[in-house]
């Protein structure tokens, strides 16, 4: 018995040792929206509570930012990947579901860039939203050069 609760124990922390140490290679979704006229003030809470529901389910997503014009009307979303496996997760768990209609009760898509290495399944998973695809070529983010070297 203690050799199959050791067994277990091993299993289990190498499992999770692999699944917060993937590679990092961020991808980031930089969203812009109109806000819907006369839904300004419900917008904003709404974002409160997909965000913590984003960062309760969502151990891959870095970043889930939302910042709004000083008067309300306009939205900027800036969301960002460990690398494509956690992009792909948050449209898994958006597309299709409850957040994503009420989502689009509040705002309405004017762009949607995704910037970095983004890979064909991502792309495949994006079609509905974007065709808006920008690889890094050039630049250095001081953060990501921290966690790369801790997490590689």
């Amino acid at each position: 018995m203690k050799k199959l609760i050791a067994l277990t124990a091993l299993l289990i922390s190498s499992y999770s040792w692999s699944m917060h140490h993937e590679k990092l290679d961020p991808i980031f979704f930089a969203i812009d929206f109109n806000v819907v006229a006369g839904k300004e003030k419900e917008a904003k809470n709404f974002t409160y509570k997909i965000s913590k529901k984003v960062k309760k389910t969502e151990p891959l997503t870095i970043g889930y930012e939302y910042s709004f014009s000083s008067d309300g009307t306009k939205m900027y979303l800036l969301e960002t990947y460990r690398n494509n496996a956690g992009a792909i997760a948050h449209m898994e768990n958006f597309v299709g579901s409850e957040w994503e209609k009420e989502f689009f009760e509040y705002f309405e898509l004017k762009s949607f860039s995704v910037l970095g290495n983004s890979n064909k399944k991502l792309k495949k998973a994006l079609k509905d939203y974007t065709d808006d695809f920008r690889t890094l070529e050039g630049g250095f983010h001081r953060l990501h050069e921290r966690v790369k070297k801790r997490l590689n």
